[in-house]
């Protein structure tokens, strides 16, 4: 046993105290070098040039659009539509569509001269004044020395001298021209563009779903200088915005007298330009029913005015507003179904047949309202066509009720692309 004495036993008691300082020492370095690297690391966070070079966290990557899908046989090859006077309005519409582009009629009113600014009555005169509804102006056109352009504030006025006693008033306000537009905006895209034809307006008594034809001279002399104007612009095609059923009856000659004046003079400026005609059907039972015989013989009518003009017929389907049914609606209410009608007029004559989809609902108890359909209806009315037709015209990309709204076909499906419609 060791002594309490001994040197060694007094050796191990020191040991501790002399450790104790370097574990302080140590500790106490450690702290100054953590708190060193702490201030060091918020400085780069705080400094932008060295924020930049730290690498970004991982984004996540945005999913892909999913493309259109069209589920029908058939498909469309032109629309109804709306131009704006801006172009970039009017191109995105267009690249929406994905198709050949058809627009309304304006029409041709009496109005008034006081109507219009002072020196635009002054040079107005004692000539009864007609108005052009839509807007539309002359520039680079070489007008006869009988017209006249005033230009009053920001607005031009066309003077168009259509008859010794009458002239037609045109209005463009900061240079718009809707048609114009549409024409422009078509040739960049290599879309075909086919232009409405001004209309007269239709009886104020009597048979007050006819034409107006008691200045069909002024009429058709306005006319004569539009295609021209609009020929020129680069219109590929026009379309007689007059509706009428599809009958041969005598009793709407009025209506196939203005298109048959049309197809001339649009002949005359433009041989075998293509013309578009859409009349409407009916073959409800409680209704002036019409037969596919009845129909057919319309068709064949309608192809006879064509005056060495190219005419396309393009049938109103009926069923977005109630005049007709498909087979599979199984309806009651209706005699004569779209498959019927559509199956006559392919063994008249397939190569001019076309449909317009009416891409609409009927709502409010009544044929005259319109609701928003839905895709899988359209998509039933062109596979109820598809078999007997050249190609479908979507009715309408404008309004209330625009085919813009629609799932899918919104978007371009079911479009067949553009220069279709010939």
């Amino acid at each position: 046993m060791r002594s309490i004495h001994d040197p060694s036993d007094a050796q191990a008691r020191s040991q501790p105290r002399r450790t104790r300082p370097i574990v302080a020492i140590v500790v106490v370095a450690a702290l100054l070098g953590a708190l060193v690297w702490a201030v060091l690391a918020w400085q780069n966070r705080s400094d932008p040039e060295t924020a930049e070079q730290q690498p970004a966290p991982p984004t996540a990557t945005a999913e892909p659009e999913p493309e259109p899908v069209c589920r029908a046989e058939g498909e469309f090859v032109a629309g109804f539509m709306s131009p704006q006077a801006d172009d970039a309005d009017t191109a995105a519409l267009l690249d929406q569509m994905h198709t050949d582009a058809v627009t309304f009629g304006g029409r041709i009113e009496p109005i008034e001269a006081d109507h219009y600014p002072e020196e635009v009555a002054e040079a107005i005169g004692d000539r009864q004044a007609y108005e052009y509804t839509v807007t539309m102006n002359w520039q680079d056109i070489d007008l006869d020395d009988t017209d006249q352009r005033i230009q009053h504030s920001d607005t031009e006025y066309g003077l168009i001298q259509a008859t010794d006693d009458a002239v037609v008033v045109t209005e463009s306000t900061n240079g718009a021209d809707v048609f114009h537009s549409l024409t422009r905006v078509a040739a960049q895209r290599e879309t075909q563009a086919y232009i409405g034809l001004p209309v007269p307006q239709m009886r104020t008594s009597g048979e007050t779903w006819l034409p107006d034809n008691s200045y069909a001279q002024v009429i058709d002399a306005f006319n004569t200088k539009f295609v021209d104007a609009y020929h020129q612009r680069g219109a590929d095609g026009f379309y007689l915005a007059m509706e009428m059923p599809l009958t041969d009856a005598d009793h709407w000659n009025p209506v196939t007298d203005y298109y048959a004046r049309q197809t001339e003079l649009i002949n005359s400026i433009a041989p075998d330009t293509t013309v578009l005609i859409s009349p409407y059907l009916e073959g409800r039972e409680n209704r002036e029913t019409i037969s596919p015989e009845t129909a057919a013989a319309g068709y064949q009518k309608l192809l006879d005015l064509d005056n060495g003009t190219h005419i396309l017929v393009s049938p109103q389907d009926g069923v977005g507003v109630g005049t007709t049914a498909l087979d599979a609606d199984e309806s009651a209410e209706h005699t004569v179904t779209v498959e019927d009608y559509f199956a006559v007029l392919h063994e008249t004559n397939p190569d001019r047949l076309y449909v317009t989809i009416e891409a609409m609902h009927p709502g409010g108890g009544s044929p005259d309202t319109r609701e928003p359909t839905t895709r899988d209806r359209v998509e039933d009315q062109l596979d109820a066509t598809a078999p007997y037709v050249q190609g479908a015209i979507g009715f309408q990309w404008s309004g209330p009720t625009a085919m813009t709204e629609l799932d899918h076909i919104g978007d371009g499906a079911c479009a067949a692309g553009p220069g279709q419609l010939n």
